[in-house]
């Protein structure tokens, strides 16, 4: 009887924790493999000062496998700024002093994929 009630106990204790690595692995069909995703995540970005008035200073730390891009769009969506990035660790320095006032999005794109966006506020 004890033999038995500790199998069970012993079914029910690994089950949970069979089930919680199913859900956290990757499917092999779905084209991404979990390397890909842990590249996507260790990807930075800092904009300072918010609200920016005469320059906007980017920290970025990025590693990519093709492409890197950093681009601010207005509040229509429209592209004011496009930089393609060098992979590693740096800062740009945006002059926006000739950008409106207003609200803008910053976006980060790493291999086409966009990975992180933020606003920022310029206000003259």
């Amino acid at each position: 009887m004890k033999k038995s009630l500790l199998t069970i106990l012993y079914i029910l204790c690994i089950i949970p924790l069979f089930a919680s690595q199913q859900t956290n692995s990757q499917n092999p069909f779905d084209g991404a493999s979990s390397d890909s995703t842990n590249i996507y995540e260790i990807q930075k970005l800092k904009l300072y000062p918010n609200p920016a008035n005469d320059y906007l200073t980017v920290e970025y730390d990025v590693l990519y496998i093709k492409e890197a891009k950093f681009q601010i769009y207005n509040s229509i969506g429209s592209v004011v700024y496009t930089k393609t990035l060098k992979e590693k660790q740096d800062n740009l320095r945006i002059q926006v002093s000739e950008y409106k006032s207003g609200l803008y999005f910053c976006s980060l794109q790493i291999d086409g994929k966009l990975l992180n966006t933020r606003k920022i506020l310029i206000n003259h």
